[in-house]
């Protein structure tokens, strides 16, 4: 299968490729974007939420070091400089509190306190061979903490492990990544490096690509990894399993807009949806529409799923959109928006077809920062309002208002746990969410990163058991 994947990767290129700027490595200011290769966001001045998409070549040169770590960022392992190696870490401390957990009225609150420590090693031997390793550990404690979630503690993991074999074809830079890695080639919807969490989300397998000044294809076949808390003991879970090809397209408007198709297939052996467990094989055909038009930053996505869940089909259908005018570059730099989102659902709790939507490893937060809410069942329309108060702070501000799509089935949390009980009431209104995210950058290394989050119930979870609730989270990160 990786054979087959590769081999389609570089049969694309050929097709793809003429006409194509010719790129040595990704890089920001020619040819696709980073964000638009499947390399994710980035999260501060010159660094990126997955540290192997960043580039410290340009270090090479003594006089563009100015910054204190940056011996740390490029070190010659030869004379001329081709054989070097980058060290990146990051370490942050978080504090969190949830008023109610699982939002039953009464329930007791919750406090946990997080910590984690990443440590990576970037190899680069010339212009085509790369290997990258990413060490972390991650802890869990506080209030009201009763279990511990590989994703929130683990005493030592491998996080990252791959090598890259990487060169240029008929005028496109084209490449293979075998081994552990971070991975988001997809609508955030779908795929993230899960950055809320103490632990990334990675998974184990081989990914191609062929990337043009204005066309790309990306290729993988690839397992999730078996979390565990332990020491060094989270391997391959040979029973999930996702794969796909995305094709991107710079299109010829004006502007920066990319469009990229994709066809996704996941599968696990051990799939909950209600009370059923059974094999999952759901398919996704989709397209990505994302960029920027003058004062105009978009993002959307739909997809349409079909497979089989046990011995049932699976018949569903999701479309994501966030929009964001900035009204002024100047003062506060303020700016209006919104997103709407409808993901469909019915069959939970039933026979028949499954119409629920999911969104594989996809971004919980962009729903609720407490991962209350989204993923399976779900209408949301939230405005927003952004601004600036100095040039190192950025604050948020959303009203969303949620709605089941069906209510023959329950609500469900982000990570698709449903609420009990929510599939045997009336109603479609789930409730209301006042948000709040803001963020201050004091150094070039540091963050930190304020969240709040109100919910105020609606019928369908008054009538289930469910009430208000709150939420606050913080963090600070030094990263380099």
């Amino acid at each position: 299968m990786y054979i087959k994947t590769i081999a389609s990767a570089m049969t694309l290129a050929l097709v793809m490729a003429p006409g194509a700027r010719a790129q040595t490595k990704p890089r920001q200011d020619e040819g696709y974007p980073l964000a638009g290769q499947g390399l994710g966001g980035k999260t501060g001045p010159d660094t990126w939420m997955s540290r192997w998409a960043e580039d410290w070549s340009f270090l090479r040169d003594p006089g563009k070091r100015k910054h204190a770590l940056d011996a740390l960022k490029y070190v010659p392992l030869d004379e001329g400089g081709q054989t070097y190696l980058s060290f990146s870490m990051e370490q942050r401390l978080r504090g969190d509190y949830y008023s109610a957990i699982g939002l039953r009225e009464g329930a007791p609150s919750q406090a946990p306190e997080m910590y984690r420590l990443f440590v990576g090693a970037d190899l680069h031997v010339g212009e085509h061979f790369r290997a990258f390793t990413e060490l972390a550990h991650a802890s869990i404690n506080g209030h009201g903490v009763t279990t511990r979630a590989p994703a929130q503690e683990d005493k030592a993991r491998v996080q990252q492990a791959f090598f890259d074999v990487a060169g240029k074809w008929n005028g496109a830079d084209v490449g293979v990544r075998v081994g552990r890695q971070d991975f988001q080639d997809g609508p955030q919807w779908l795929m993230t490096t899960r950055e809320n969490a103490n632990m990334h989300f990675t998974l184990d397998g081989v990914r191609a690509w062929a990337m043009g000044a204005d066309k790309r294809i990306s290729v993988y076949d690839l397992r999730y990894v078996a979390e565990s808390t332990g020491a060094f003991d989270d391997g391959t879970d040979d029973s999930r399993r996702v794969r796909g090809v995305t094709v991107g397209l710079r299109l010829p408007v004006q502007g920066d807009i990319y469009f990229d198709p994709f066809w996704i297939n996941a599968r696990d052996q051990a799939k909950r949806w209600g009370a059923q467990v059974a094999r999952a094989d759901r398919h996704y055909a989709g397209a990505h529409l994302y960029g920027t038009r003058g004062a105009l930053t978009f993002d959307t996505a739909a997809m349409y799923e079909w497979g089989d869940f046990g011995s049932r089909d699976i018949r569903a259908y999701g479309a994501y959109s966030t929009f964001r005018w900035a009204l002024s570059k100047d003062g506060l730099r303020p700016a209006v928006g919104f997103h709407a989102d409808i993901t469909s659902g019915g069959g939970g709790y039933g026979t028949g077809t499954l119409r629920n939507g999911s969104l594989l490893y996809g971004a919980l937060p962009y729903f609720s920062w407490a991962t209350w809410f989204g993923g399976a069942n779900y209408i949301d329309l939230a405005p927003t309002f952004q601004f600036s108060p100095t040039a190192t702070t950025s604050v948020a501000l959303e009203y969303q208002r949620m709605w089941r799509q069906r209510q023959d089935d329950a609500v469900y949390t982000g990570p698709g746990a449903a609420y009990a009980g929510t599939q045997n009431v009336d109603g479609r209104h789930i409730g209301d969410l006042l948000r709040l995210n803001a963020t201050w950058r004091p150094h070039r290394y540091v963050s930190l990163t304020a969240r709040a989050e109100r919910f105020l119930a609606g019928d369908a979870m008054q009538r289930a058991g469910y009430g208000d609730a709150t939420f606050f989270g913080g963090w600070v990160t030094f990263r380099f």
